[in-house]
């Protein structure tokens, strides 16, 4: 088969005429190619996004960490939850034999402000160990002294992001900040921590002391958020998370806490990536099956309406392999049109939905990959059987059939 027949002016004009001599028809398959092109660039986008998202969440948590946040009970809601999580549960989880170090937190949402420049933001309790164990590193100052987690002085670390709204590029160290109804000075500020798979910054929080939260901002003690434990790395890591679930248990119900390790994070959003590879693999698959039906009925038509055509080039020469590769290359421009557009598409799906899924926005080149040979693929398959068998017309036969 002579190839160098593309590169040939008249060829490609001659191909150029047929896919505008159908506008409707090539625009039609050019569109079920991009919907279905997109669904699969969208689709490597979210699986890598979910693979990033999962190393930041585990790098989040810490290394040989178990973080256990109280559950909603089966009555509370995200935002009226009941903090299941107490005193006892903190001493039997820190008892564990395996447990190197442990902290538990408090937070409520208050007003912070400066001046004029009001915000709500996290106020967080900092117990002693609080800091180290939940990987809280001071950028800026100093961290609490020890004798500021026994008494109950005014003042606080604060996060990057609430230093650049509260004092924009200003250093704050030694500066006071309003934290509900009370003044506390910033001895420190800790470096950029990031987001929450929920999307919600960690780095515009504030921390007091624990005597100090108890006594400005909720005197209630007896009940927390959340407790952190660091395990030792010279014990079995899914033993100490099945002896810390067992100790719960004791005293709650299944659904009063949520034990939240590494391999947590990887089941779901190892499900969270089936669901979606499923649900857009199907819909991707299902548009370019039907991008294929269409593209090869286009040109079943197409050989019979242009048979005259066909006679008429046979009959001055043309072989049957430039027939051939005709109908080829005008089904591989529709399906690169198509595979262009679904491409963009799918970066504007990528750049505006996946921020909405909480997901990194990535965009793999493997996405590219992937367009330009389902989309050539799927042109060159629906186009083979219409293009073989214009390819075989005989010259007399062609021009007698003339629609």
């Amino acid at each position: 088969m002579d190839l160098s027949i593309l590169l040939k002016g008249p060829f490609i004009v001659s191909v150029l005429k047929a896919l505008r001599h159908g506008t409707l028809k090539t625009l039609f398959a050019i569109f079920a190619i991009t919907f279905g092109i997109s669904s699969i660039v969208f689709i490597i986008a979210a699986i890598d996004g979910s693979n990033l998202q999962a190393k930041k969440i585990i790098n989040l948590l810490g290394p040989n960490s178990i973080f256990i946040r109280s559950g909603f009970g089966g009555k509370g809601t995200i935002r009226r939850m009941t903090y299941r999580l107490n005193m006892e549960d903190f001493r039997l989880v820190s008892k564990v034999i395996g447990v190197k170090s442990s902290a538990y937190m408090m937070l409520k949402k208050v007003n912070i402000s400066v001046g004029d420049n009001n915000m709500k933001a996290y106020v967080v309790s900092a117990m002693k160990d609080f800091l180290t164990v939940f990987d809280y590193r001071i950028g800026v100052g100093r961290p609490f002294m020890k004798s500021e987690y026994i008494y109950a002085p005014k003042v606080c670390i604060i996060g990057t992001e609430l230093s650049q709204e509260l004092f924009g590029n200003k250093d704050p160290i030694g500066k006071s900040i309003r934290i509900a109804k009370t003044s506390f000075v910033i001895v420190g500020v800790f470096r950029k921590k990031g987001k929450l798979p929920s999307g919600r910054s960690l780095d515009n929080r504030a921390i007091l002391p624990i005597n100090s939260y108890r006594k400005f901002i909720e005197p209630e003690y007896k009940r927390f958020f959340a407790i952190k434990v660091k395990v030792r790395p010279d014990v079995s890591y899914d033993s100490i998370v099945q002896q810390i679930k067992k100790a719960l248990l004791t005293n709650h119900a299944p659904d009063d806490f949520v034990v939240v390790t590494p391999e947590t994070i990887r089941k779901f959003l190892n499900i969270f990536n089936i669901t979606l590879s499923v649900y857009l693999g199907l819909v991707s698959v299902t548009a370019l099956f039907i991008a294929g039906f269409v593209m090869s009925n286009i040109f079943s038509i197409n050989v019979k309406v242009r048979a005259w055509e066909i006679g008429i080039r046979r009959a001055l020469g043309a072989s049957s392999s430039e027939i051939l590769i005709q109908f080829l290359a005008e089904a591989t421009l529709i399906s690169l049109a198509g595979g262009l557009l679904g491409t963009v598409v799918g970066l504007l799906a990528i750049r505006f939905l996946m921020p909405m899924l909480n997901i990194p926005v990535v965009y793999p080149g493997m996405s590219y990959v992937a367009a330009l040979v389902f989309s050539v693929a799927t042109g060159l398959i629906s186009a083979a059987i219409p293009a073989r068998q214009a390819a075989n017309w005989e010259p007399v036969r062609a021009l007698r059939t003339r629609l």
